[in-house]
């Protein structure tokens, strides 16, 4: 877990199955190959995913690798929502892998720390399907 949050992009634990990996080598190609702008802005945030880093009206927002990786996946995929298939599919490269309920874990995070960074994008959750952004402006 701390490599994570140092820097890298994942990790899998002894042992580990050929299929997992080879699961979470094509997730990333499939990220790479996407060639996804370095600069990804929703509202107030804005994410650069060359340095991977977060900030909200020029201040900055101290996320993980995941939540940085699942916060860029929902703007990226705006306003549609996304399913907790497809965040663990597209943020931890396999869904067959992981617990469903993390991802309700690390939403909760995120929407936690934009709150905090008064944000004015929030995480809704869509019953029955998964997330999706919406940008709200101040009352």
């Amino acid at each position: 877990m701390f490599g994570l949050d140092s820097g890298a992009d994942d990790y899998l634990t002894k042992p580990f199955a050929i299929a997992e990996l080879n699961a979470r080598i094509r997730a990333h190609l499939r990220r790479r190959a996407a060639g996804s702008a370095t600069v990804v802005v929703a509202g107030t945030v804005r994410l650069d995913t060359v340095t991977v880093r977060a900030s909200v009206r020029g201040r900055d927002l101290p996320l993980s690798v995941k939540e940085f990786s699942l916060l860029r996946f929902l703007i990226q995929g705006s306003p549609a929502p996304r399913s907790r298939t497809e965040v663990l599919e597209e943020v931890w490269g396999s869904a067959e892998h992981f617990d469903p309920t993390i991802v309700d874990q690390y939403v909760s995070y995120v929407r936690k720390k934009l709150q905090a960074a008064d944000a004015d994008l929030v995480i809704r959750t869509v019953r029955g399907v998964g997330y999706a952004l919406e940008v709200v402006s101040a009352p």
